[in-house]
């Protein structure tokens, strides 16, 4: 198999911002995706969201890098894990919990699954 390359020319490959589905603070998180694309281990692209808190809404598993921002991801069933630009976090499949968006953050994710 040929290495699948996701390219993000400018901002006009992003969708329109959306709030998301399940906030938790009184500013609600706006998200948006580019470069949505397949591959054998499921689909990868580009994230990005505004601050505030939500729900986690993914069930598969997802591998992700932050490339801008900064924020929390708080566990259900665990301790809250700080991240910013260049960082990266593996989400176990049912990984439930809440984020913490602080800066606006873009990152990189494959969801596994």
């Amino acid at each position: 198999m040929a290495p699948v390359l996701i390219r993000i020319e400018d901002e006009s490959a992003f969708s329109a911002p959306a709030p998301v589905g399940a906030p938790t603070s009184e500013q609600i998180a706006m998200t948006r995706i580019a470069g949505i694309t397949e591959t054998p281990a499921g689909n990868a692209g580009i994230w990005e969201s505004t601050p505030g808190r939500f729900r986690r809404q993914v069930a598969q598993a997802e591998y992700s890098y932050f490339i801008e921002g900064e924020g929390s991801f708080t566990p259900d069933d665990g301790q809250t894990v700080e991240f910013r630009a260049g960082d990266s976090i593996y989400f176990p499949a049912n990984a439930q919990g809440e984020w913490e968006i602080r800066n606006t953050v873009r990152k990189a994710y494959l969801i596994l699954g």
